[in-house]
C-alpha cells in the first residue's frame, strides 16, 4: 500500500441540546483542525439529529463560510457510530486518503495530519495511527492525573509505559488493557474504515469495538507518541459526559461488556479466519477478557458488576479461567477460594 498523497479528513460527530457549549466546544475543535500544519485537509461534521433546530441551522451556515468544512444531517438520532460511519463515506467520496476522528468536544494537536502522513507514508503496511492525549476541562486548562477517575489513568499510563504497534495488537488490548486510545487520537487509511464500520446498535464503547476488529482484520498499528490529542472532560472527578448519559459509572460499565464483548467476538472470529488463532485460542482471549475488564471496574467501585464478569468468566471456559485465573488479582478478591467445576 502506498502512503497518502490526497487530503485527509476529520471526521466529527455532533449533538446539540441548545446550550451554548455546544457549539463553542465544536467551534474550538474546527479550529484545531483549522490549525493544521498539513494544509491538505478538511472536515465533515456529521449532526446527530440535533434536539436544537437553531444549532443544525448554525452549523449549515458555518459550512457556506467555510470550503474546507463539510456539514451532514443525520435524519435521526443513532449516536456516534453511526455518524463517523456516514462521515467516512463523505470523507471517501471527497477522495480523503485517510480519516483522523475526532470529538466534537475535544481538540487535536497542530501536527497531527503531518505526523499520520508521514508514518502512512514510512510504513506501507499501517492502516492506523494512535498517539496518546492529556485531559482538559470545560475551560480548556489541563487536568491533573490525580484528579481522573482510574480507567482515564489506566489508558494513559498504557499509552505512555507500554504502547502497542504493529499487526494483532487487539489481543493485549482484550486481555490486559482497557482500550488502545480515545477516538480523538486515532487516525485510518479511508479505506480500512469503510471496511470495519462502527457498529450503530450502540451508544458507548463503540470505539472499543471498532479497534478490537480493525486490528484482528490484519490492520497494523503505528504509534505517534509526539501528537497527543486533548480530551474534554468537564467535570473530572464523574468521568466523561459518556458516563453520566449513561446513568451514571455502575450502569456505564455494564454497557462495556455488553457492547465490546460482541466486538471481541466478531474479532475472534476475523482472527480465526485469517488462522491467526485456532477456536480454542479465541475462546481464551474472551474468557481472559472477562477477567480483565473484571479488574477494572473492580478497582473504579463497580464490584457487582465485576463479580458477575468473574462469574461469566468461569461459565465461559471454566478450564481457562483455571488456567489464568491467578493472572488477575481481581479472582483472588472475589473468587478467594479454590474453584470447583460448575
Amino acid at each position: 500500500m502506498s502512503g497518502p498523497s490526497g487530503p485527509a479528513a476529520f471526521v466529527i460527530p455532533f449533538w446539540s441540546d441548545g446550550r451554548p457549549h455546544r457549539l463553542g466546544y465544536l467551534r474550538q475543535a474546527l479550529d484545531s483542525v483549522r490549525a493544521q500544519t498539513d494544509p491538505d485537509v478538511f472536515a465533515v461534521v456529521v449532526d446527530d439529529c440535533s434536539d436544537s433546530h437553531e444549532d443544525r441551522a448554525e452549523l449549515l451556515r458555518w459550512e457556506r463560510d467555510d470550503a474546507r468544512l463539510r456539514v451532514v444531517l443525520a435524519p435521526d438520532n443513532r449516536g456516534p457510530g453511526r455518524c463517523r460511519n456516514m462521515g467516512v463515506r463523505v470523507a471517501a467520496d471527497a477522495g480523503a486518503d485517510f480519516v483522523c476522528f475526532l470529538d466534537a468536544d475535544d481538540l487535536t494537536h497542530p501536527d497531527r495530519v503531518r505526523t499520520v502522513r508521514d508514518a502512512l507514508a514510512a510504513d506501507a503496511e499501517a492502516d492506523l495511527v494512535y498517539s496518546g492525549f492529556v485531559v482538559i476541562d470545560g475551560d480548556g486548562d489541563e487536568v491533573g492525573r490525580d484528579r481522573l477517575i482510574s480507567s482515564v489513568k489506566i489508558i494513559m499510563d498504557d499509552i505512555e509505559k507500554r504502547p502497542l504497534e504493529g499487526h494483532d495488537c487487539w489481543v493485549s488490548v482484550a486481555v490486559e488493557r482497557d482500550n488502545l486510545t480515545i477516538p480523538s487520537a486515532l487516525s485510518a487509511r479511508t479505506a480500512l474504515a469503510l471496511e470495519i464500520p462502527f457498529p450503530e446498535h450502540c451508544r458507548f464503547f463503540e470505539d472499543t469495538h471498532t479497534w478490537l476488529r480493525y486490528s484482528a482484520s490484519g490492520a497494523k498499528i503505528a504509534f505517534a507518541p509526539a501528537i497527543p490529542s486533548r480530551y474534554r472532560i468537564p467535570d473530572e472527578k464523574e468521568g466523561s459526559e459518556s458516563r453520566r448519559r449513561a446513568g451514571g459509572i455502575e450502569a456505564f460499565n455494564r454497557m462495556r461488556v455488553e457492547v465490546t464483548e460482541p466486538g471481541l467476538a466478531e474479532a475472534v472470529d476475523l482472527a480465526v479466519r485469517r488462522g491467526v488463532i485456532d477456536p480454542a485460542e479465541g475462546l481464551a482471549i474472551r474468557t481472559r477478557y472477562l477477567l480483565n475488564v473484571a479488574g477494572i471496574l473492580l478497582s473504579e467501585g463497580t464490584g457487582g458488576v465485576a463479580r458477575d464478569l468473574v462469574d461469566q468468566a468461569r461459565a465461559l471456559s471454566f478450564a481457562d479461567y483455571l488456567r489464568y485465573r491467578d493472572a488477575y488479582p481481581v479472582v483472588a478478591a472475589l473468587d478467594p477460594l479454590p474453584p470447583e467445576q460448575p
